[in-house]
Formats: C-alpha cells, sequence, structure tokens
C-alpha cells in the first residue's frame, strides 16, 4: 500500500521539504538510529525515571503517549513495546504503511495545527522530535499541547541548531551555494551555507525549543541539553563513527530531499544546487565537522 500523501495546502501551514515516500523514509530511519546512539537508547537518559515515573502501571486508564511527528515510526513503536501499559498515539501529515506496531500503538494521519488530539485524562508524554522548526507558529502547538497534557505530565522537544561546528569550541563561517569554489574562503563550510539558506527559507520561525518551553505559562523547564553530533567518521571511538556515519548519511540524504524547496525560491539552477551538494558530499568526507542538536522537556505544573 502507499503512503498516505500530505495535502498540498500543508505547504502554507508547515516549512517542509518537498519529498516525501520510500526517499523521505529512508532519511528518517537513518535519523532515528541517529537519536539512539546520540542518548544511548530511545530517550535521553537524564529523563528515564521522569518518564518510568509517568507511564508506571496503575488503576484507571492507561496512561497516553502522543508522538508528534511520528515520521518512520520507530520511536512509537519502541515506546509501545518498552511500556506495554502505555497507549502511544503517532500522528503526521504522512504515515508510512505496513509498521508492525505493538496492539497498544496506533498511527493516525493528522494536521496538528488543526488541533491537538485529546486524551482522556490528558497526556502522560507528549513528545515532538524535529516538529517545532517547520511550524510557522510554534508558540501555538505548545499552547495546544500544554492545554493536553495531564498535570505533571511531560513535554519533549528536540530539533536542530543553526551553527556548524569544525572542533567542538566554535561556529564554522558558512559558504553560500553561489560562492565561486576558487574564491571560497579555506575555513568556511558548504554544509553550514546549505543549513544557513535552509533556516532562512525553510525554517524562518525557527525557536529553540527551550525557549518556547520557557515562554509557555504553566510548563517549568526540567532539562535541556545540546549535543555535538559528528558529520565525519575520523574519531578513534567506534560508536563516535558509527554516530558520524550516520549523521553524514542523515545529512546528505536532506540535501538531495530539501534541493527541489531550494529550486523553488527561484534562486538557483538546478545546476547550482547539484555542484553545491558535491561540495557538500566532498566538504564531509574530508572535514571535520560537528553538527548541535538540542532536547528540552518540560513538566506541566499542577
Amino acid at each position: 500500500m502507499d503512503d498516505l500523501k500530505a495535502k498540498p495546502e500543508t505547504q502554507e501551514t508547515y516549512q517542509l521539504p518537498i519529498a516525501t515516500g520510500e526517499r523521505e523514509r529512508e532519511r528518517l530511519s537513518v535519523q532515528d538510529q541517529m537519536w539512539r546512539i546520540l542518548f544511548g537508547g530511545l530517550n535521553p537518559p537524564e529523563l528515564h525515571e521522569a518518564i518510568n515515573a509517568r507511564l508506571a502501571v496503575r488503576d484507571g486508564p492507561p496512561p497516553a503517549v502522543l508522538d508528534v511527528g511520528c515520521g518512520s515510526g520507530g520511536w512509537a513503536i519502541e515506546m509501545g513495546s518498552l511500556y506495554s501499559q502505555a497507549q502511544i498515539l503517532g500522528v503526521d501529515l504522512v504515515i508510512h504503511q505496513n509498521l508492525h506496531a505493538p496492539p497498544n500503538v496506533q498511527f493516525k494521519q493528522l494536521d496538528i495545527t488543526q488541533g491537538v488530539p485529546p486524551a482522556s485524562g490528558g497526556y502522560a508524554i507528549i513528545h515532538a522530535r524535529l516538529v517545532t522548526g517547520h511550524l510557522k507558529d510554534p508558540a501555538a502547538f505548545i499552547r495546544a499541547a500544554h492545554a493536553e497534557l495531564a498535570p505533571g505530565g511531560l513535554i519533549i522537544l528536540a530539533d536542530g541548531y543553526k551553527s556548524l561546528w569544525g572542533d567542538k569550541t566554535e561556529p564554522l563561517p558558512l559558504i553560500p551555494g553561489i560562492h565561486d569554489p576558487e574564491d571560497a574562503p579555506p575555513t568556511g563550510s558548504w554544509w553550514a551555507g546549505w543549513s544557513d539558506f535552509w533556516f532562512k527559507t525553510g525554517y524562518t520561525h525557527y525557536r529553540r525549543v527551550a525557549s518556547l518551553i520557557n515562554e509557555q505559562p504553566g510548563l517549568s523547564l526540567m532539562f535541556q541539553q545540546r549535543y555535538l553530533v559528528p558529520l565525519h567518521e575520523f574519531d578513534e571511538e567506534k560508536e563516535q563513527q558509527r554516530l558520524g556515519a550516520i549523521s553524514k548519511s542523515n545529512m546528505i540524504k536532506f540535501c538531495h530531499n530539501s534541493m527541489d524547496s531550494f529550486l523553488a525560491t527561484g534562486q538557483f539552477t538546478r545546476t547550482q544546487i547539484d555542484e553545491w551538494i558535491k561540495l557538500i558530499e566532498n566538504e564531509l568526507e574530508t572535514k571535520r565537522l560537528y553538527t548541535p542538536w538540542e532536547v528540552a522537556c518540560g513538566v506541566k505544573l499542577s
């Protein structure tokens, strides 16, 4: 069965790469692997105790979990396997078919800007990874999510960060895609230029996830962490090499999947875009680069 497709008008509400289908599903699966290695498991270890407490077996309705922008479905499926007493709902604009989920996990095609689906007694956890940056009004989503959380419930957010790092101390300057390669500064980055253009045209309403939680009345920030993820395979530690290989693959797939969005701006030709991606691919093979990701968790005050 084909994947359910997002409606064209959602591009007016969301800021998304145009690519869908098998190519995008493959990228999302790779991205799931990156998060697992980064956390050493399904979620940040600092949140394990809080998650376990909210999903513990108790009398009354089972605890409810909402995975917004569920992508490949991997997080929702594994959460359902780990917490069989919980009811997990994964929602996205596109729901991939043939997902082998346990009976306590359901998926639904849904536009989250039209409202957060309610749960009896409220959600114990709302999880939204790489969602808020795609929304033209991320604060409205946080307000709606807060309204559907149970008292003491958690909202877990994750998103990328604008800069690219050449080491673990400072960001790299960017090289725009229209720059002549022969004149490009040696310390700059073609990927940083691509990322910067994406933030300016596709992530124009980007807000840091911790700020979104801090600014919502009734939510208290309980955890935030920035992770510097390698985009190379030069580290001596094998797990970092694996993380670098997966992250690099994810970024290259993202470039290919977002090229139509870049072309749609009318600022580049296809030849320029193809050359830009080749320069990025070469850069990721030859330079030691890191990209930042951020995770934040808030708790709903009683």
